[in-house]
């Protein structure tokens, strides 16, 4: 889920456990330690070339800067996560059956995942198969090929992916966040899309074709190899392989948020029982707003992680509540700052919500603890740095943090920045975004509840 459940996608927002609060990496260090080399082709393409001590092993990754965002088209939500199915059709020198024998053949790992801002695809495996990889993937991306009966078929294979997700309450409480926090923004619906779209997704083969033709170009995709390679090797057969790639990028124009002016709020019902959720949004600042995504990035675990005071009343002393996930990350445009909260008894849900309003309000007023902080902010860098023990680790890091705002540097830069977080910064964010009319809240009951 956007903006508050933990994924992968948040895996440089790490969380403050006890047994890691105290860990203190050196404070010249660099959130991502490794050199990188960059290189632009001529039709736009950027190559990154990370060496990484693995012997025999290589993770290559390919960043498209597509993502639903992107489904500004009314009725067309849903077809960046479907093209992340289609580009395992084949081409009419890769079928897609000999593409997955080949990688299978080769000791290969290889899958894909779309998000809101990207669709990433990746292989992971030998070094001895990287020629091969360059190849096929070349291949893919500039030669896709797919008649009306396979995208048929893998719309239809989408429809089930969602009918197995909606047993989840948690992707029905998703979607009524993202349409009642949003009315203009395509962040208002979520990844995977809306039924509706999905359902009429066997009639879009023409308009799949047009968005493949907009966003699969070689001026809106990065790749990454990660891993044991050699570099001049590499980047010659990347430039023979993908040179021949056209098209420019042809983005269709993005609505703005308004800014939300009142409360706002919304329920599920649940029909099978479960316990009740409630959660609270804030609309707050898109990645390349740096001050305010370094605080963001801190506060998640501030306000809500295990070390803070609201998780050890709630959880820990009360026990009204038995999970707080509040996995914020950055986005490519302004997006929502939240907390869900499972709360074991319906009775509990107003005392929760008060619960968060009472903390936030405290830090609003300027109660910062400065120990805490600096725990929490050395806890993120120590699990970041953490996390890169493997090439595909690397990789797919370096391609999550990047998506938002372009920048290689990007992560590096974000960490800088919340080495030098002062007390007050905290404050004044909460004061200026986590307010009262700023605030949408969801929550999620079922009738089976006692």
């Amino acid at each position: 889920m956007r903006a508050v459940l933990p994924a992968l996608a948040l895996a440089v927002v790490a969380v403050a456990t006890p047994a890691t609060l105290h860990a203190k990496p050196a404070a010249n260090t660099k959130a991502f330690p490794f050199p990188t080399e960059v290189h632009s082709l001529p039709n736009g393409l950027r190559v990154v070339l990370i060496p990484y001590d693995s012997p025999g092993l290589v993770a290559y990754y390919t960043l498209m800067r597509v993502g639903s965002r992107n489904e500004a088209e009314e009725g067309r939500s849903g077809y960046a996560h479907f093209f992340e199915h289609m580009m395992f059709r084949g081409t009419p020198t890769h079928p897609g059956d000999e593409y997955n024998s080949t990688v299978t053949r080769l000791g290969l790992n290889t899958n894909a995942f779309t998000s809101e801002d990207m669709t990433v695809y990746h292989l992971y495996g030998p070094s001895k198969a990287l020629p091969t990889i360059i190849d096929y993937e070349s291949d893919r991306f500039q030669h896709l090929d797919y008649n009306e009966e396979q995208f048929k078929t893998e719309a239809g294979a989408i429809l089930g992916e969602y009918a197995k997700s909606a047993s989840n309450p948690e992707l029905i409480l998703e979607e009524k966040m993202l349409e009642t926090a949003y009315t203009k923004h395509t962040y208002r619906h979520s990844v995977i899309g809306y039924l509706a779209d999905v359902k009429a997704m066997p009639s879009g083969f023409t308009y799949s074709r047009e968005f493949f033709r907009r966003y699969y170009t070689p001026d809106n995709a990065t790749i990454i190899v990660a891993g044991d390679f050699d570099k001049k090797e590499t980047l010659a057969h990347l430039e023979k392989a993908y040179g021949p790639w056209k098209g420019k990028l042809d983005a269709v124009a993005i609505p703005v948020e308004p800014a939300q002016t009142e409360a706002r709020r919304a329920k599920v019902e649940w029909k099978t029982p479960t316990l009740p959720r409630v959660w609270m949004a804030w609309h707050t600042t898109a990645a390349a707003d740096l001050n305010t995504t370094a605080v963001q990035s801190v506060l998640n675990d501030y306000l809500f992680g295990e070390t803070s005071p609201l998780y050890q009343d709630l959880v820990l002393k009360r026990q009204l509540v038995d999970s707080v996930d509040s996995g914020w990350s950055p986005s490519r445009d302004p997006s929502l700052f939240g907390v869900l909260l499972r709360v074991k008894k319906p009775a509990d849900m107003d005392v929760v919500e008060k619960a968060v309003g009472d903390e936030i309000a405290k830090l609003a007023g300027g109660s910062v603890d400065q120990k805490r902080l600096d725990a929490v902010r050395s806890n993120l860098k120590y699990g970041a740095i953490l996390g890169l023990n493997t090439a595909t680790r690397v990789a797919v890091i370096l391609a999550r943090t990047t998506a938002q705002t372009g920048d290689i540097e990007a992560m590096n830069k974000r960490y800088a920045r919340i080495d030098r977080i002062k007390p007050a910064e905290l404050a004044a964010f909460a004061k200026r975004w986590l307010t009262d009319g700023n605030k949408t809240t969801v929550t999620l009951t079922t009738g089976g509840e006692k």
